[in-house]
């Protein structure tokens, strides 16, 4: 039985990909604090261990055996949160890397699968954009995966086999709508669940590319086992171009409103935000031919129907 490492694998993205590995009967192990997962996240099949990645001294707890592949999610996955203290973000996103990287090289693991991030790119004057664009982080978020990324050119010359998947908008069931600082779907859902008044940092023009959760989970099983994706960075995306203004007026829709039924209040942007982004996911198509498979209204059809059944719209009196 194959196993693998899976570092975040209590978060969203995480538990996500931890169940479609144990589902296609490897053998999966979890490392999360829970500073941002949920122990209710973790399949009663994996194996946890709760350890802090921006603690040093958590590769000392690692299983001494080697592994598969691993799977990097673990990660101060917010480029507004990561303004709050940059040194922790540079230690969680960076540091950790490495230090995975090097447990690798040591027991025989020769599989890293690396989870980047659309933010190493900023503001893109061509759109959409393809791996090959210069990289202009806005946020100390972005700088740190860029800085992964580079990390993972040295160690793929030291033989540890690495592909960086940098994934776009992520959103759909199992998304924590109780982080108001990090999600935009999950955000302006949670405000909708709250029946509290709808805040939108920035333009109603800026615009996103929002990729269902099942289609990203389709991505990192398409290059796992993938020599042709071995080096290599790609985007995760849909190709196709959301406005903030056209999620929100879909999100009002499906509780039955409108901008002019429903309070929404437009505030001041966020640090480090980017106006507009699009991936190019053409790369990754012709090296593993995954395509991105569910459209938004499907995906946000799918997210509402599970967030107005969660535990979270339950606990709202």
């Amino acid at each position: 039985m194959k196993k693998a490492l899976v570092t975040g694998g209590a978060g969203f993205i995480g538990s996500h990909l931890s169940r479609r590995l144990l589902d296609s009967g490897w053998k999966v192990c979890i490392l999360d604090n829970l500073s941002t997962g949920f122990q209710k996240n973790i399949p009663s099949k994996a194996e946890f261990l709760e350890l802090d990645l921006s603690n040093d001294a958590f590769v000392d707890h690692l299983p001494n055996e080697p592994f598969d592949a691993v799977f990097h999610l673990a990660a101060q996955s917010s480029g507004e949160i990561s303004f709050d203290d940059p040194a922790y973000d540079l230690k969680t996103n960076c540091l950790s890397t490495v230090l995975l990287c090097d447990w690798c090289l040591k027991n025989g693991t020769t599989r890293f699968l690396y989870t980047s991030s659309m933010s190493i790119y900023g503001d893109q004057e061509i759109q959409p954009v393809k791996e090959n664009a210069i990289p202009r982080p806005k946020s100390f978020y972005g700088i740190g995966k860029l800085a992964s990324e580079a990390y993972l050119h040295i160690y793929e010359n030291m033989g540890l086999n690495t592909t960086s998947l940098r994934l776009f908008n992520v959103y759909g069931p199992g998304q924590n709508l109780e982080n108001m600082r990090q999600g935009m779907v999950s955000i302006y859902l949670s405000f909708l669940l709250r029946g509290q008044e709808l805040v939108i940092k920035g333009s109603p023009d800026r615009y996103r590319d929002i990729v269902y959760i099942d289609d990203v989970i389709d991505a990192y099983l398409a290059c796992l086992e993938n020599p042709r994706t071995f080096g290599k960075a790609y985007n995760v995306g849909t190709g196709r171009k959301t406005t903030v203004g056209e999620l929100l007026d879909a999100e009002l829709a499906a509780f039955g409103h409108t901008r002019q039924s429903y309070p929404v209040r437009f505030a001041e942007g966020t640090p480090g935000d980017t106006f507009g982004i699009q991936s190019d996911c053409t790369q990754l198509m012709s090296d593993t031919g995954w395509i991105s498979r569910v459209d938004l209204a499907t995906g946000l059809a799918r997210m509402v129907a599970w967030a107005k059944n969660s535990e979270f719209a339950g606990s709202i009196i």
